[in-house]
């Protein structure tokens, strides 16, 4: 029998949903009409790339959710495949969540590249399978492939033994294929010689920690918000197990982050030098002090490690702080590399410089194209979650 309580609960639950999903339409209006303009007035009229900054926000934004997703996917592999009972609870928000998330990430990447469908068709008929980037697209494609399987798995209608075999197995691969796309994420910019900063395995270790560390931020927040931060406690000890997972994550994070910037620093006078002064005390000084560090290492750690264990809301704080800080990391290390420029802005050569550093400054329109990602994400994970049955009674 449903108690009064647990009805008032499921309506409130509902009228939040709801609302999230009018949210996420909103963003979808805001990122439809930004795609509008780009197709009908093409790339370089309303984005604010250029030649010294080729790499914008979009390829940010499009880093900043799919390596969240193939975190998610790293998460559920550890319930599926390898018997981790607390995350299992969680596995078909992990899966729903994950798949959208990753679908968020190619609205930009999409809106990045010129001709998308052009650029599938050559990749499919003549790939250069030497080039790291061939494999992201590939990496990426099967992940959402392995992730539309387990997804069909974990809700198809009376499962059989053999089911929950099939789903180990997916699980594995979901979390093999997300490590592997995600370090061949960072090996595509490591390979830049021509980018100090980037240059390296840095990137393709860092990446991998901070995004298991985002899918169990994400997580804690997304389960806070659809239960009020009043989370039940049968789903405490997950809560729990995220939040030292996050921490732990946070707590590698400032190890690689120590030694990126120290060894950056040793470089004086190189291009990777400029890159991490222009982190430290340059344009992006504010992103990286109060974004990358306060946001997303010193205020989530400080929440995680000085809350009580049971504060199950004081999580979900923290994984939203995190969230919110992951941007401007992200950011950060797409645009860092390249501010210092490959040649010296004398009078004629075409190259802009201020103080020695390339110049860049998302358009409104690379704004637009983010809530569009935001927009796909809060609409379908919404949508599942007022129509789907995602709390995961047994596994």
């Amino acid at each position: 029998m449903t108690t009064h309580t647990e009805k008032v609960s499921n309506v409130a639950g509902k009228t939040l949903t709801t609302s999230l999903i009018v949210l996420g339409l909103i963003l979808l209006g805001i990122g439809g009409y930004a795609s509008l303009q780009v197709f009908l007035q093409g790339h370089e009229a309303v984005y604010a790339v250029n030649r010294e900054v080729p790499w914008g926000l979009l390829i940010a934004t499009y880093a900043y959710f799919v390596i969240t997703s193939t975190g998610l996917a790293f998460i559920g592999g550890l319930g599926h495949a390898f018997g981790f009972e607390k995350y299992s609870k969680m596995s078909k928000r992990i899966v729903v969540m994950a798949f959208v998330i990753l679908l968020a990430g190619f609205t930009q990447i999409g809106m990045e590249i010129g001709h998308p469908i052009r650029l599938m068709i050559y990749l499919i008929l003549s790939p250069n399978l030497s080039a790291p980037i061939v494999w992201m697209g590939v990496f990426y494609g099967i992940e959402l492939v392995i992730l539309a399987v387990e997804l069909y798995i974990i809700f198809k209608p009376n499962k059989k033994e053999s089911d929950h075999n099939t789903a180990k197995i997916v699980g594995f691969f979901a979390l093999l294929v997300g490590v592997l796309a995600t370090s061949n994420l960072g090996y595509v910019f490591g390979s830049l010689n021509a980018r100090p900063f980037y240059h390296g395995v840095y990137f393709s270790i860092f990446l991998v920690i901070s995004g298991i560390t985002a899918g169990a931020a994400l997580l804690l927040a997304i389960h806070n918000i659809i239960y009020k931060f009043k989370v039940p406690e049968s789903l405490h000890s997950s809560m729990k197990a995220l939040g030292k997972l996050m921490g732990a994550g946070i707590g590698v994070m400032i190890f690689l982050y120590l030694w990126k910037i120290l060894s950056s620093l040793y470089t004086q006078p190189g291009d990777s030098y400029l890159a991490a002064k222009a982190l430290l005390t340059g344009p992006l000084s504010m992103n990286f002090w109060v974004g990358e560090l306060l946001l997303a290492v010193v205020l989530p750690l400080a929440i995680i490690v000085f809350s009580k264990a049971s504060n199950m809301k004081a999580l979900g704080i923290a994984g939203i702080i995190f969230m919110v800080g992951l941007f401007f990391t992200r950011y950060d290390f797409i645009v860092a590399s390249q501010l210092p420029p490959m040649r010296e802005g004398l009078p004629g050569s075409g190259v802009h410089t201020v103080n020695g550093l390339a110049q860049y400054s998302p358009s409104a329109v690379e704004w637009m194209i983010f809530a569009l990602g935001w927009g796909v994400f809060l609409v379908l994970y919404f949508l599942a979650e007022r129509f789907l049955l995602l709390d995961t009674k047994e596994h």
